[in-house]
């Protein structure tokens, strides 16, 4: 019965992880980008935390924390350079499609 939940888990956050690549590749927008980006290190964490309770193993624990921090401050150093330079968020698309988002 675990390796069931232990398998469907797996490919509910590899799915996630797809989706997420996919909208950091395309996302319309840079905070959709960020946000995904986020969401991808999110679901690493994630399968690495379901496989260390699969094996019963505790050596995931430091580079399950170590990719947590990379993901958060990476997230946060996209948003001070956006904060700093407001005129990156732009929308990506066509030339004359170029419009800022309200914050």
């Amino acid at each position: 019965m675990m390796a069931v939940v232990v398998i469907f888990t797996l490919a509910l956050l590899v799915a996630a992880s797809v989706l997420a690549l996919v909208r950091v590749l395309i996302g319309p927008t840079i905070i959709d980008r960020i946000i995904a980006f986020d969401l991808v290190a999110i679901s690493i964490v994630g399968m690495m935390v379901v496989l260390s309770v699969w094996w019963k193993t505790q050596l995931f624990i430091e580079i399950m924390l170590i990719f947590s921090l990379l993901g958060f401050v990476g997230t946060v150093a996209f948003v001070c350079y956006l904060h700093n330079d407001p005129s990156k968020l732009k929308r990506v698309g066509k030339k004359g499609d170029a419009r800022k988002e309200t914050p």
